[in-house]
């Protein structure tokens, strides 16, 4: 059975991964019930087209926040190996240590 990382290891990160996603996702600007808009956030310039106000730098954290959320939850060990899914976690720590600490 080919199962997610997220589903098999660490669901409380994953959550929390979420969470602070969806905390910074209006700071950006960003309606993530808005797919298309979520898309277009993903595909282009996370700052450009944006209000001033807006920093730039957070919404380049939020863009690579949700590519590492999809990643996780669209990989598996077996795509990965062992040493991809450690970094994948390495960064998802770094994410969270530098946005909750």
């Amino acid at each position: 059975m080919n199962r997610s990382v997220g589903e098999t290891k660490h669901p409380e990160d994953m959550q929390a991964l979420r969470r602070l996603i969806a905390h910074l996702a209006p700071q950006c600007g960003l309606d993530l019930a808005n797919r298309s808009a979520v898309r277009h956030f993903l595909d282009h310039d996370s700052a450009s087209n944006r209000s001033e106000a807006i920093d730039p730098l957070l919404c380049h954290e939020l863009r690579a926040m949700l590519i590492l959320l999809y990643r996780l939850e669209g990989s598996s060990s077996e795509d990965l190996g062992v040493e991809g899914l450690r970094r994948l976690w390495r960064q998802h720590g770094e994410f969270l240590a530098r946005f909750q600490g």
